[in-house]
Parts: C-alpha cells; structure tokens; sequence
C-alpha cells in the first residue's frame, strides 16, 4: 500500500512539473498562446524512447498535460533523444515517429516551430537568475556572431583608411 502511495505521490508531482514548463514555454513566448488557441483543441501523446507516454491536450486557453492514458488522442509522437536534437536543429521531424493524424501533428510541429520562445526567460524560470543571465548573453553573442555584413559605406571607408595610411608609408620610405 506504501508503495502504491509512493509511486502516486511520484507521478502526481511529474504531473505538476510538466505542466508547470508547458505554462513557462507559453509565458516565454508572446504568441505561442496565441498560436496553440487557433489550432485548438488537439489530443495528442509525446513519448520519448521507452519511457511512458504523455498525453496532451490543447483546447483552447487551456494546456492540460497528463500521465493518465487518455483514450481520446489524435496523435502520437514516438522520438528519441537524438531526434529532439534534430528537430531544434533543422526544424523538421520524418514521418515514421508520428502515428495516427499526421496532418494534424505537422500542424503543431509547424506551429511549434515558428514560435519565437525567449529561452533566457525560459531558463531563469526553470534553473534561477544566474542561467537565465548566461542564456541571455549568450544569444547576444551568437546574435553578435552570425551578423557579419559590412555596409558597403563602411567597407569604402575602411578601403580608403587602408590606401591612405599606404600612401603614407610610401612617401616616407622613398625620404629616406
């Protein structure tokens, strides 16, 4: 009976976690509320590898995510760790881990994608202010990072400084 408690006590909490980061997710993004509301409602299941599966459902301003096996569900994502890697890193899932309404979850996985979720504010919430500053600062420097185009005003410049400061050198080279 003890035992019994125990694992329910477990998977209450579980419950109360997941759902607590579907509620972080939504807050950390300005409109994936708004997104979820118009392909509203939605059943679904997300296992990862050999775990139990997650049942959620999306009916308008309401997320409810459970361990409880839902009969209703019209879809299931069944993935691997790898493949979560995969899918932030080119976007996209192949078909053979979706079972069942496939129109319907490339639907939410599109809808997923094109959200602009803020994962400092996503981090902060979930780890503390010390993560939250060093998610932050770095998508600052990979911001930074990946916008290297030179105006051609600033490029002229630059070419100009460079022939100028040549000249120089020339000249005094030749005095000598």
């Amino acid at each position: 009976m003890a035992l019994w408690l125990f694992m329910l006590d477990i998977k209450n909490k579980l419950n109360l976690a997941i759902n607590n980061f579907i509620e972080d997710l939504i807050y950390s993004s300005p409109d994936l509320k708004d997104k979820l509301n118009n392909i509203s409602p939605i059943h679904f299941s997300f296992q990862i590898s050999n775990t139990n599966p997650v049942f959620i459902k999306i009916n308008n301003n309401n997320v409810d995510v459970s361990l409880d096996k839902k009969n209703i569900s019209d879809f299931l994502i069944s993935i691997t760790p790898s493949e979560i890697a995969k899918y932030f890193i080119n976007k996209s899932i192949d078909k053979k881990y979706i079972e069942g309404d496939e129109e319907k979850a490339f639907v939410l996985l599109n809808t997923l994608k094109k959200t602009n979720i803020d994962f400092a504010i996503l981090a902060e919430r979930n780890f503390g202010h010390i993560p939250g500053v060093m998610s932050y600062l770095a998508s600052l420097k990979i911001d930074n990072a990946s916008d290297v185009t030179i105006e051609p005003d600033a490029l002229s410049k630059k070419l100009r400084s460079i022939s100028i400061r040549l000249d120089r050198l020339e000249a005094s080279n030749n005095e000598t």
